[in-house]
């Protein structure tokens, strides 16, 4: 069977014009988060307000077996490993440091540096 798929003059220039314009758009999100993904962590890591316990460790199996840790608020986030089962966490809006009371002991933990070792940060 032959092929006798092909576009006329009239239909090529606003193909064209629609795929430089896509184009365009996907070149400049691009671009743009590249060069303030750094800057888009940091506003992340500040703004986030935390004040809970953590209630159960799990490994999620639709999100490839990556350790998650659900906390007493129902909220879930990515492991780290500081963390266990019973720890509280505190963390104030504005500040880097996340306070993780376990037993009588309190463990600073500098999200700003655990974002570097992830390579988020440089």
């Amino acid at each position: 069977m032959k092929n006798d798929f092909e576009l006329d003059e009239s239909s090529k220039k606003p193909l064209l014009i629609f795929g430089l314009i896509f184009g365009s758009i996907v070149f400049i999100t691009v671009f743009y988060l590249s060069y303030n993904a750094e800057n888009l962590t940091k506003k992340v890591i500040l703004d986030e307000k935390r004040h809970s316990r953590i209630i159960s460790i799990f490994r999620a199996k639709e999100e490839h077996n990556f350790i998650y840790i659900k906390l007493s608020g129902g909220q879930i986030y990515n492991f780290n490993n500081l963390y266990r089962v019973g720890d509280s966490l505190s963390k104030s809006k504005g500040d880097s440091i996340e306070y993780i009371f376990r037993g009588d002991s309190i463990i600073k933990n500098n999200l700003f540096e655990v974002a570097r070792r992830e390579g988020t940060l440089k």
